[in-house]
């Protein structure tokens, strides 16, 4: 018989085991559309990766993830028939970088059909009725008082654009985007929510060209440590 150390610890680990997701090295669209310079220009020079404290909600999503994957290879066209040519987890080519070589990244679902993209994102339902709220601000033109939950927002359109990005120049048009978020703390399909937008070759050629400027930058010598931190960035906030 264990003891409840041992079957704890026996949890953790396997919690802990490192995933597809985790074996990633370079940077890809969910980085590259940090609006923090710092932790971007970090994450281009990998000096501070590691295991965050914070780890066991990217397990979630990770999991999360899965399962919808598992659903999709189960799931009958015939009652499905939005996944007519879907496209699951498949390695595009985002860009490359001259002295960093070439970035990928694995957009969640496309709907090749469709010409839509999908990304799933795990929350709560208290960070999702903010979101909500920022939504209804920007569709009003009333001004966003929730810096943070909009920089969240900007981030997550930009990392999609990005995908939208890459899938058009691999010859595959996007015509729309989505946003899926599912609450860990939720009970039924009221605590999910989606956020649609238009695919914008512009807003992700400015996210692309963020990155070279931000890359050369750095390929010119200059200190890391000296780039803006934004402050609304949550691991800036904890010292991270």
């Amino acid at each position: 018989m264990l003891h409840d150390t041992q079957v704890y610890d026996l949890t953790i680990r396997l919690l802990k085991l490192e995933t597809e997701r985790d074996k990633q090295r370079k940077v890809g669209a969910s980085q590259i559309s940090d609006p923090c310079k710092y932790h971007l220009g970090q994450a281009l020079l990998s000096t501070k990766g590691g295991e965050s404290k914070y780890w066991l909600g990217g397990k979630i999503g990770t999991a999360t993830h899965m399962l919808l994957e598992d659903s999709i290879a189960k799931a009958d066209i015939k009652d499905f028939p939005e996944l007519a040519g879907a496209v699951v987890e498949q390695k595009i080519v985002l860009g490359e970088l001259e002295g960093y070589g070439i970035i990928n990244s694995k957009p969640d679902l496309a709907l090749i059909e469709a010409g839509h993209l999908i990304d799933w994102k795990t929350s709560t339902r208290a960070k999702m009725k903010k979101m909500q709220k920022v939504i209804d601000c920007l569709l009003t033109g009333e001004p966003v008082k929730d810096s943070g939950s909009l920089s969240t927002l900007t981030k997550y359109v930009a990392q999609v654009q990005l995908y939208a990005r890459g899938l058009e120049d691999a010859g595959t048009p996007v015509d729309g985007c989505s946003l899926v978020f599912v609450n860990r703390d939720g009970t039924n399909e009221h605590d999910i929510w989606t956020y649609t937008f238009e695919y914008s070759r512009d807003y992700a050629d400015a996210v692309w060209a963020r990155l070279k400027t931000l890359w050369t930058y750095i390929q010119d010598g200059n200190d890391v440590e000296l780039l803006e931190r934004d402050a609304d960035c949550f691991r800036c906030s904890m010292g991270i």
